[in-house]
């Protein structure tokens, strides 16, 4: 499910998702389920209220360039990049659909196939429209795994601009890309725009901002961004551990 353009989350089987974080306002949704059109619609939210969005049933589809397309990604959401590129092939060998291009390019960059993830970009760049942003934010990722940090900062800032602030991959790259820098304030300034953006889906951005504050020696908050970390996923993967950190920490002078 994707609300303004960018995921956030996957829906149960009643298509029902519960949306607690959402910031105030009106917002476009968009929900995607392979061999069926997108769903689209809108939420509003008011101050003070959680919400939980339903999708109706969509629609059927048999267009081939489309199906090739949403099985490419989700493909590339199990890790299985190789597969999802060639699902991307046949859909781009049907249709030119910018989506693809970006989709391709984000499963060849951990391939470090870089040459072809960086001509599927610049095609997207050059042709522009409402893809551009991510296209941009995709290609400020290939940089910084190409190990050209300081490029990547350019690239991010580019795509900030394009998308006036709003988008919480280029914060969050930003931020990455900065504290690998060891500009730890910007950094951690960018990690909180975008876990605010990203309405805290992704419990693993905390446990990063918090890593990235216990080794700046600022324990207290590394403490509260651990704390917020198995506040949003308490079974998680790096829970226990965590624990244990935060125990660490308190024992250790604050900041």
């Amino acid at each position: 499910m994707f609300i303004n353009n960018v995921r956030h989350g996957i829906t149960g089987e009643n298509g029902e998702l519960n949306l607690p974080h959402v910031m105030v306002g009106s917002h476009p949704v968009r929900v995607r389920t392979v061999g069926y059109v997108d769903w689209n619609g809108r939420i509003m939210v008011a101050e003070g209220a959680s919400a939980t969005l339903k999708a109706s049933q969509q629609q059927q589809t048999v267009d081939e360039p489309t199906l090739h397309f949403q099985k490419a990604e989700a493909l590339r959401d199990k890790g299985k990049n190789r597969d999802a590129i060639e699902e991307y092939k046949q859909a781009l060998a049907l249709r030119s659909i910018p989506e693809a291009k970006v989709g391709m390019a984000r499963s060849l960059i951990p391939l470090q196939e870089f040459q072809e993830a960086e001509k599927q970009i610049q095609a997207v760049i050059k042709a522009g429209g409402p893809t551009v942003v991510e296209a941009q934010t995709v290609l400020a990722n290939l940089r910084r795994h190409q190990g050209l940090v300081e490029e990547s900062i350019v690239e991010y800032r580019k795509a900030l601009r394009l998308a006036r602030g709003n988008s919480f991959e280029a914060h969050i790259g930003l931020a990455i890309a900065l504290g690998e820098q060891g500009n730890v304030d910007e950094a951690v300034k960018e990690y909180r725009i975008g876990i605010i953006q990203d309405m805290e889906t992704e419990p693993i951005l905390y446990y990063q901002l918090a890593e990235l504050l216990e080794g700046a020696k600022r324990n207290k908050e590394a403490i509260e961004a651990y704390r917020n970390y198995l506040r949003l996923d308490p079974e998680g993967e790096y829970a226990s551990a965590v624990e244990s950190i935060i125990e660490r920490l308190k024992e250790e002078n604050p900041r």
